[in-house]
């Protein structure tokens, strides 16, 4: 059991990088940057990354325990990622009352429905639009992917456990993930219509679910604690190889794709999911190289800060740019722009998201500095 324990606790560093890779991306599509245009698929990323992640958290739990914590977990998760969360909606609220009340107004159905995580539905109900923007956008329009994640959250322990118990062997369990991945990628490419506005299919759980999908049926058939380090040199070269290359394509589609590809709806986004969980599975392995790479300190600090990032860089953006800029903004306001998310999203991390996830108050780390300083 110890060993277990050990194993279960094993740092993957390299998961950090993908996660920082990713955030930037989706901040450089925000700022409409020429060659970012497909980072909107960062998003995409974080669905494979939270599926493997949590359903491995989950099989391991079962493992050990021969039962999952489901309030625990859920407990964990809200410290986790509320309230980071609310306090970014506070601080957006308390903006838009001073300067623009009557802007806070109309947007109280999305400040409402991202409290309690449907906002994407809320968004899919009224037909806003996420490309095409008539009037100032919402500086918390980005909140509907945290919407599909947590919902993931409330129901996939609960399914998981029944589909353990009912179908017993890996094998059979990965299949039945899968297949339900099918379906929901295939109602994406139903509901898709080519030359429409595709927020509909962009917004919605049924048409998302599949990445998050793809992630939990790798963690079934990849789980890292399972993993080991003991492997040939043949081995070793054909896992980072097989990374190098799925990176490759994460960069390119990153770069070339946009929201309204053809091809992005019907195929798209199903095949970066395969290519991110190629990645995943590399970078989880003990003797992956790429993993090594991918955890160079810069990237480590901005994965670690990812969630902070994401939830911070679009008010940011939407709300000290100009209404008439539709362009790629100038060096001076990206990189003043960026320092404010940076500093934001650190004092985030350091004064709300660690202390609570920890169950420490900020004073209570202050008073425990102060008393080891005497």
């Amino acid at each position: 059991m110890g060993k277990q324990k050990q194993l279960l606790k094993r740092y993957i560093p390299g998961l950090d990088g993908l996660r920082a890779i990713s955030v930037l991306a989706v901040i450089a599509y925000h700022f409409n940057l020429k060659w970012a245009k497909g980072g909107l698929l960062g998003v995409e990323v974080f669905f494979v990354l939270s599926g493997y992640l949590i359903t491995d958290q989950l099989l391991w739990e079962l493992k050990t325990q021969r039962k999952i914590s489901f309030l625990h977990f859920w407990i964990r998760r809200i410290r986790r990622l509320l309230p980071a969360m609310v306090s970014m909606l506070l601080v957006v609220a308390l903006g838009l009352i001073l300067i623009d009340p009557s802007r806070m107004q109309t947007l109280r159905g999305d400040f409402l429905s991202s409290v309690f995580y449907v906002n994407n539905w809320y968004l899919i109900f009224h037909q806003v639009s996420y490309f095409e923007s008539f009037g100032s956008p919402s500086p918390i329009g980005h909140l509907w992917s945290l919407s599909i994640e947590e919902q993931f959250y409330v129901v996939w322990p609960l399914l998981l456990f029944f589909l353990v118990r009912l179908l017993g062997r890996r094998g059979r369990l990965a299949v039945f993930i899968l297949s339900g991945a099918a379906v929901s990628a295939i109602a994406m490419a139903l509901l898709y219509e080519p030359g429409t506005d595709p927020s509909r299919v962009y917004y919605g759980t049924d048409t998302r679910a599949f990445a998050i999908l793809i992630g939990a049926a790798l963690a079934v058939v990849w789980p890292s604690w399972r993993l080991t380090d003991r492997i040939s040199s043949g081995a070793r070269l054909l896992l980072d190889l097989l990374g190098a290359v799925a990176m490759l394509i994460l960069f390119i589609m990153m770069n070339r794709t946009n929201e309204y590809d053809s091809s992005l709806y019907p195929v798209g986004f199903l095949f970066l999911s395969v290519v991110t969980a190629v990645i995943i599975a590399v970078l989880v392995h003990p003797a992956s190289q790429l993993g090594s790479i991918l955890a160079a300190k810069p990237l480590r600090w901005i994965g670690k800060r990812s969630y902070s990032l994401y939830i911070w860089h679009y008010p940011v953006i939407i709300l000290s740019s100009p209404a008439a800029n539709v362009g790629e903004p100038g060096f001076v306001d990206i990189l003043l722009q960026l320092t404010l998310i940076f500093m934001l999203s650190a004092l985030s991390y350091r004064f709300v998201e660690e202390p609570i996830r920890r169950g420490r108050s900020w004073w209570t780390r202050s008073k425990e500095l102060n008393k080891s300083t005497l």
